[in-house]
C-alpha cells in the first residue's frame, strides 16, 4: 500500500495504518517495515534536502526506513529539513556612489548570519548560522538553512562599521522561508582623518595654494579621466600642513593636481613635478588608523604611574610625565599612520664665500676670460684662507629656498690653489716644510679630493644654514694666462650632480731662480734701475 500527507503549519504529519491483509493474522508481534520518502520543490527551483536517523543520514532521495509493530501507536519519527536558500548582496564603501555602481566595492569583508537565542524572552546565546567572505566585487552568497531567522548581519572588516544601505531589502529577525534572498546589501560608514604634507624642501616651504585630490584604490569613484565624466572632489590646500577629516577609511590614492601662486596663477615647475608625464601618486592605508586610536588610548587606561614608592610630588610629577610621554608617542604614530607627505627640493645650487679676497674691480668677464668659472678671486701668496660653501635648494627663485640638505649628501673638493705644475715646486714645498709644518699642509689639502660632511646650524632640533667651512692657503702664483689657480666643489651622494669652480689669482712673487723674481700681476709699470747708469 502506499498514500500522501502534507504536514501542517508546526512541521508535523501524521500516518494512520488501517490494513487487512491475512499476513497479519496472528502476528501480533511482528515488525514490518515501511519506507518514506520526503518531497519539496520551492519555487522557482529549488529542492529540498531531508535529513533522517537524527540528522546523520541524507534520505531526500533514498527514504528511509521504519519498522511498525501491531497495536503500536505514534512511532515517532524527526526528519530535518537542511535545504539552503541563497542570502545574499553585497558590501561598499558610504558616499562613493558613481555611474553604475552603489559605492566603492570592499573585498574580503567577513559576513555572519545571526540569530538570538531567547528564552522566556531573555537574550541568552547568539547562534552564528553561517560566514562567508566578500568577494573582489564586494558580492556574498551565503546558504542558510530554511526555517532559520537572520536577527542580524556581523560583518568584520578592520573593525569598522556597517549599516544596511538605502535600498537594503535587509530587516532585522528576517525569517527564512523560501526563495532566493538578494539584495542585503551593506555600507561601510567608517571614516578617518589623512594629514596631507606639501612643502618645499626639508624646510616645510609652503610652496602656494594647492589642489588635493582623493580617490579609493581601484575604484571609479572620483577617478581622473579623460574626458572627464563628471565634477571631481578636490580639497584646496593653502598651507604647507592640512588635516582633513571623515575620509573614507580605506586604501586611498592622493595626489596633488595643481599649485597656483597668491595672484592665482600655474606654478608650472612644481605642476610638473607633481602633475609630470607620470604624476606623482601617494598611497595610504587608513584602514587600520582608528583600530590604532583605540589601542592606544586603551594603553592609556592601562598605564597606572600611581603604583611606585615616590612622594606625592614625585608621583604627580610622574604622572604628568607618563601622560606627556604618551600624548607624545599616540601623535607620532598617528601622524605617521596618517600622513601623506608632497615635497618639491627644487635645484640644488652653491653659494660660495672666501675670506681675504682682495677682488675690487668690476671690468672683468667670467664666460670670456674665465670660461665655465662661477666666481672669480684674488688673494696674496703665501696666505692662509677660508672658505664657506652653502648649498642651498631654489624652491621657487628669488622668493623661495631652503637651507638644509640630506644628510647623505656631501662636498667633494678638489684644491688646485695651493699646489702647481711648474718646476721647482717639490723644492719650494719642503721649504715651506721646514719653515712652518701646518701652513705647508694646507697648501696640499685636499688636492687629491676628499670629500666633506656638511654641517648645519642645530635649534633645538630644527635644522637651518647648511655649510662647509674649511680653511687651505695659497702657494706660488700661476705666471701663465689667465693667471689662476682653482678649487672645485661638488655634491655628491645624491641622485643628481651639482658643481661650483671657483677661479683663484695669486698675488705675490714667484721665484725663477737666483736673482730672478717679478710680480704677479703687475698694476703699474716697471722701473728698471741700473748701476752705473
Amino acid at each position: 500500500c502506499s498514500g500522501r500527507v502534507v504536514t501542517n503549519n508546526g512541521g508535523t504529519f501524521e500516518i494512520l495504518f488501517n490494513v487487512d491483509n491475512t499476513t497479519l493474522h496472528g502476528n501480533n508481534y511482528g515488525e514490518y517495515p515501511v519506507k518514506l520518502y520526503f518531497r519539496k520543490r520551492t519555487a522557482p527551483d529549488i529542492d529540498h534536502k531531508f535529513l533522517c536517523n537524527e540528522g546523520e543520514d541524507d534520505c531526500s532521495d533514498t527514504g528511509h526506513l521504519v519498522y511498525l509493530n501491531h497495536l503500536k501507536f505514534k512511532k515517532p519519527l524527526q526528519v530535518y529539513d537542511d535545504t539552503n536558500v541563497p542570502f545574499s548582496g553585497k558590501v561598499f564603501v558610504a558616499d562613493t556612489e558613481h555611474p553604475g555602481a552603489e559605492g566603492c566595492m570592499i573585498s574580503n569583508v567577513e559576513v555572519c548570519l545571526i540569530q538570538e537565542r531567547k528564552v522566556g524572552g531573555v537574550l541568552r546565546a547568539n547562534e552564528t548560522l553561517v560566514c562567508g567572505m566578500t568577494s573582489p566585487d564586494g558580492a556574498y552568497s551565503l546558504p542558510v538553512v530554511i526555517g532559520s531567522r537572520v536577527d542580524y548581519v556581523d560583518l568584520q572588516y578592520h573593525g569598522h562599521q556597517f549599516r544596511p544601505s538605502a535600498n537594503s531589502k535587509f530587516n532585522a529577525s528576517m525569517a527564512i522561508e523560501d526563495g532566493y534572498y538578494k539584495d542585503n546589501d551593506f555600507e561601510d560608514f567608517e571614516k578617518a582623518r589623512v594629514i596631507v604634507d606639501i612643502v618645499g624642501g626639508l624646510c616645510d616651504k609652503r610652496l602656494g595654494s594647492s589642489t588635493v585630490h582623493m580617490k579609493i584604490v581601484g575604484c571609479d569613484w572620483n577617478k581622473i579621466a579623460t574626458p572627464q565624466p563628471g565634477d571631481l572632489k578636490t580639497f584646496t590646500q593653502n598651507g604647507p600642513t592640512q588635516i582633513y577629516n571623515n575620509v573614507p577609511a580605506h586604501l586611498l590614492d592622493i595626489q596633488v593636481t595643481d599649485v597656483k601662486n597668491r595672484n592665482g596663477e600655474r606654478i608650472y615647475h612644481i605642476f610638473n613635478f607633481f602633475q609630470g608625464t607620470r604624476p606623482l601618486v601617494r598611497t595610504i592605508d587608513l584602514r587600520d588608523t582608528n583600530a590604532a586610536d583605540v589601542a592606544i588610548e586603551e594603553a592609556e587606561e592601562a598605564e597606572n604611574p600611581t603604583n611606585t614608592s615616590k612622594g606625592t610630588v614625585e608621583e604627580d610629577e610622574l604622572k604628568v610625565g607618563t601622560a606627556d610621554g604618551l600624548a607624545n608617542i599616540k601623535e607620532e604614530e598617528e601622524r605617521g599612520m596618517e600622513l601623506v607627505h608632497f615635497q618639491y627640493d627644487g635645484t640644488l645650487k652653491l653659494e660660495f664665500e672666501v675670506t681675504g679676497d682682495e677682488l675690487a674691480c668690476t671690468s672683468y668677464s667670467l664666460e670670456n676670460d674665465y670660461a665655465g668659472i662661477d666666481s672669480l678671486h684674488v688673494l696674496p701668496y703665501m696666505t692662509g684662507f677660508r672658505i664657506t660653501v652653502n648649498p642651498k635648494y631654489e624652491i621657487i627663485a628669488g622668493e623661495v629656498y631652503c637651507d638644509v640638505v640630506e644628510d647623505n649628501l656631501k662636498l667633494l673638493v678638489t684644491n688646485g690653489v695651493g699646489i702647481d705644475g711648474i718646476g721647482g715646486f717639490d723644492e719650494f714645498l719642503s721649504e715651506m716644510r721646514e719653515k712652518n709644518e701646518a701652513q705647508a699642509d694646507l697648501l696640499e689639502k685636499c688636492k687629491e679630493g676628499c670629500e666633506i660632511d656638511i654641517a648645519h646650524d642645530d635649534v633645538d632640533g630644527t635644522k637651518s644654514n647648511a655649510n662647509v667651512m674649511e680653511f687651505f692657503a695659497t702657494g706660488r702664483p700661476n705666471i701663465a694666462y689667465p693667471y689662476a689657480k682653482y678649487m672645485d666643489f661638488e655634491i655628491v651622494g645624491g641622485t643628481t650632480s651639482t658643481t661650483y669652480k671657483a677661479a683663484f689669482v695669486v698675488t705675490g712673487y714667484f721665484s725663477k731662480g737666483p736673482g730672478k723674481s717679478f710680480a704677479l700681476p703687475t698694476h703699474k709699470p716697471i722701473m728698471v734701475l741700473r748701476d752705473p747708469p
